[in-house]
């Protein structure tokens, strides 16, 4: 079959590689859907990013097949011990699945703690992903796509999960202020999920009008230009107190269309005394940290993992995020901005989604395979 590979020196290429192995608790999917994240085109890149020693290190020994954790498609065979019945999963049917998945043998797994597993698997890292014609996963991994989601929304639902995930790690309560520092595709998702989860006031900061005008469509209360002084319109909308939460997910090195660390800054000046910030998107392996100001602050940082993917969490936050779509209440094809046919436009898909100002891009663009 068909397969993005990558080889020494960090050169991509569509190479014929061997049909993936069915185990008896695997189930294959033919993929119809899949998209790059921003971290996997630096690491393709070979940017100093996090994980990124280790595919160096991989790469000594020659090409491997990479990429490909948000995807969707379609079950064609089961292993010898899924049990239809037992799983509900059948060829045929659409899905999904999470990005990681525990190594089951260590302390952490045998406390029932597969969250903090020590030896994950990761689909498309350290294990062939599903940019490829298709993909093996185990069927507890597997995600069943409901009814009324599309094939497109489904290989975008990570983002959302992510949002979601991010949401519940701020413990955002209701009437709480959200502040939102980014009008990308984590940016705009995170104004949904703060909207209908009975957040108070929803602000969103960007610089892209457009992106001002589906933050207004997502939810967002009040819309601050970040070219403006976004930290005393902050502080005007919250009586001089601050936001109560804050979600950064503009922090990120220039080179992929991010704010640098700017935001970083940003996030702590504005949020209240006592606040809460998430960074999901900080991708720079050594980012600095404005510490003093955090700690005077007293600031509780989190660090959600990145969409959500994990096998301990990630079933039931997926579950979560296709019912918010279901329900019509987040819409993430209106996000899906660029689509390209077939697993040879890889480098096209690589150049938008790294370079998403340029071609006017919200979310990574889409690859769609037959």
């Amino acid at each position: 079959m068909q397969a993005v590979v990558v080889k020494p020196g960090f050169v991509v290429d569509v190479a014929e590689v061997p049909e993936p192995r069915c185990g008896p608790g695997d189930v294959v999917i033919a993929v119809r859907r899949v998209q790059l994240s921003v971290t996997e085109c630096m690491l393709l890149s070979g940017a100093d990013v996090a994980l990124g020693d280790q595919l160096a290190r991989r790469l000594e020994d020659g090409p491997l097949q990479f990429g490909g954790h948000e995807f969707a498609g379609e079950i064609i065979a089961l292993g010898t011990a899924v049990d239809p019945e037992a799983t509900g999963l059948r060829v045929g049917q659409r899905v999904t699945a999470v990005e990681t998945l525990p190594c089951g043998t260590c302390a952490a797994c045998r406390c029932s703690w597969a969250g903090a597993c020590v030896a994950p698997a990761i689909i498309g890292f350290t294990r062939p992903g599903a940019l490829a014609e298709r993909v093996v996963v185990p069927a507890s991994a597997v995600v069943p796509v409901p009814d009324g989601v599309s094939l497109s929304a489904a290989a975008a639902i990570q983002p959302l999960a992510g949002a979601v995930h991010a949401h519940a790690a701020l413990d955002v309560r209701p009437g709480e202020s959200v502040l939102v520092l980014g009008g990308g595709v984590m940016g705009l998702l995170g104004v949904a999920v703060a909207r209908h989860g009975n957040a108070g006031l929803v602000a969103l900061s960007t610089h892209s009008p457009r992106k001002l005008e589906l933050g207004r469509r997502f939810g967002a209360d009040a819309l601050i230009d970040a070219g403006s002084d976004v930290l005393a319109t902050a502080l005007e909308l919250t009586d001089g107190i601050g936001f109560d939460v804050v979600l950064e997910t503009a922090g990120g090195s220039a080179d992929v269309g991010l704010a640098g660390l700017s935001t970083v800054e940003l996030a702590a000046q504005a949020v209240r005394r006592g606040g809460r910030i998430a960074m999901v998107s900080v991708l720079d392996a050594h980012a600095p940290l404005p510490t003093g100001l955090l700690r005077s602050k007293s600031v509780t940082l989190v660090h959600p993992r990145s969409g959500a993917g994990d096998y301990a969490s990630g079933a039931s936050v997926f579950e979560h995020s296709f019912g918010l779509v279901q329900r019509n209440l987040v819409d993430p094809d209106a996000l899906i901005t660029h689509t390209v046919p077939g697993l040879g436009a890889i480098h096209e898909a690589m150049d938008i989604t790294q370079h998403k100002s340029r071609y006017g891009a919200i979310n990574p663009a889409q690859m769609e395979l037959s």
